[in-house]
């Protein structure tokens, strides 16, 4: 690396780095049961089901989503209520850490907040946590067969 550098690429550099070291040394991820049932989220009026992967709102109106959009939003309502830096979201969805520029979580936050906000400029679902990351805000419940657990 040549002089004069910027802090933030050596940073993602060392990440990187430590990242490959690492992926040698940690197994492989299990993949989730075939079995498992599928979950289902109720927040403000939505409804995502995982097994159908998709997104309702009042009425049954369904809402279409990319699967990044999809990802994003479920690693969101499994955490309800505490602030996610945009690495851990990175980590995942994408399992992969976010660079210094990429810009890939906000540009995915954007989108999802035009789909399920009533007003986009004052978000109340998914709050960003300034020099943090972001939030999902509001309460989620989830839906099984044996009846709502609050989350």
């Amino acid at each position: 690396m040549t002089k004069p550098f910027d802090l933030r690429e050596l940073l993602a550099r060392v990440k990187s780095v430590m990242r490959r070291v690492a992926a040698g040394q940690r197994p492989a991820a299990a993949a989730p049961p075939q079995d498992a049932p599928p979950a289902r989220f109720a927040f403000d009026g939505w409804l995502l089901d995982t097994g159908t992967r998709s997104l309702s709102g009042a009425g049954g109106a369904e809402v279409t989503l990319t699967r990044g959009e999809f990802d994003l939003l479920l690693a969101l309502v499994e955490r309800p209520q505490r602030v996610l830096t945009r690495d851990q979201l990175m980590e995942l969805i994408y399992n992969r850490d976010a660079g210094p520029f990429d810009r890939t979580i906000d540009v995915q936050i954007g989108r999802l907040r035009k789909k399920i906000e009533t007003d986009v400029q004052q978000p109340r679902i998914i709050k960003a946590v300034r020099g943090l990351g972001y939030q999902f805000a509001v309460e989620v419940t989830r839906l099984n067969d044996d009846g709502p657990q609050h989350g």
